[in-house]
């Protein structure tokens, strides 16, 4: 098997993987051979006594039920196809932790994670393991660590979350975001996620931000703001705006100062729409404005009348002409 892929999987099972490694361990899954998928599923599952502890019985029970499922298919094609999917699904449990058993079978140091995924139009608050509290907003998506002992981890994918962590001194609390990760103790912070840039607010503790791509690393204090931009890796410490930040968690949609454009990617967001700038004059126009618990019609007739703009649905998709 592939030397990256082998190493990938054991800097895994260590808990020495980084984000973007999970990331490019997960999409080699799909394109490693059946033959080499099996290798690694039988492996992983007779040899790894360091990583996962699980009685040589169950394992062969596994292992036989799978090989007994294979011998009973007749056509190769569905034989071929049997075998990547229990190869997979026994690869993805010990990477995203697809059961209770297997989860409670793996060794303290080794950090299994789960996805949540929250749709637009919605929100979420979910309590993590150690009794850190994240709400998400709408079209976000997180994955944490869900055995903590060692690994206090969450990585947020896309959009935008609220976290009030636990306090631990003895196990920080990290969220990567991209090539950036910002690491606490506990704290009350919000994290924007979107496009181009990063955004931290801060509004209890203190948080260390860092990033390979950055000369420094930098504190945040309560009241302060981080902006981060991915393509210029150009960082700014501001201060906190009291009248928009973190306030969609208690219904309003508050914009100050902000490019219609963003404003348009926030809407579809927030109500689960699709909407196409057409007049691309208006992108840069700034808006300054709250709205709260408006309806999506209310949103657009009080922008159509600011920027004397028309719109129209067409399939679906909301058209700013």
């Amino acid at each position: 098997m592939e030397k990256k892929f082998e190493e990938l999987y054991k800097q895994y099972l260590s808990g020495q993987i980084s984000q973007m490694d999970f990331e490019l361990l997960k999409n080699k899954v799909p394109l490693t051979s059946d033959e080499e998928l099996w290798d690694l599923m039988c492996d992983d599952l007779s040899t790894s006594s360091e990583s996962v502890k699980m009685s040589s019985e169950s394992q062969q029970r596994i292992l036989q039920n799978i090989y007994a499922n294979v011998k009973e298919e007749k056509r190769q094609t569905r034989v071929r196809r049997f075998l990547r999917y229990a190869a997979m699904f026994v690869l993805m449990l010990s990477l995203v932790g697809g059961s209770y058993w297997w989860i409670n079978s793996l060794a303290p140091s080794a950090p299994v994670y789960t996805y949540v995924s929250v749709k637009a139009g919605s929100k979420r608050t979910i309590t993590l393991p150690d009794g850190t509290r994240v709400t998400l907003n709408g079209n976000s998506q997180l994955c944490y660590n869900v055995v903590p002992q060692k690994h206090r981890e969450v990585v947020l994918t896309k959009g935008e979350a609220f976290f009030d962590v636990t306090k631990d001194a003895s196990c920080p609390f990290r969220v990567k975001v991209n090539d950036m990760q910002i690491e606490v103790l506990g704290t009350e912070f919000n994290v924007r996620y979107h496009e181009d840039a990063i955004e931290t607010a801060l509004f209890s503790g203190a948080v260390r931000l860092t990033s390979e791509a950055l000369k420094e690393d930098y504190r945040l204090y309560p009241g302060k703001k981080s902006i981060y931009k991915l393509a210029s890796h150009q960082f700014k410490i501001c201060d906190n705006d009291t009248t928009t930040d973190a306030r969609w968690k208690e219904g309003y949609l508050a914009f100050n100062s902000k490019p219609l454009a963003e404003v348009l990617h926030e809407i579809e967001d927030w109500y689960g729409v699709r909407i196409q700038l057409r007049n691309k004059k208006l992108a840069n126009d700034l808006l300054t404005g709250t709205f709260y618990n408006e309806s999506l019609e209310s949103v657009l007739s009080s922008l159509k009348m600011q920027y004397k703009f028309n719109y129209h649905t067409d399939n679906g998709t909301i058209i700013i002409e």
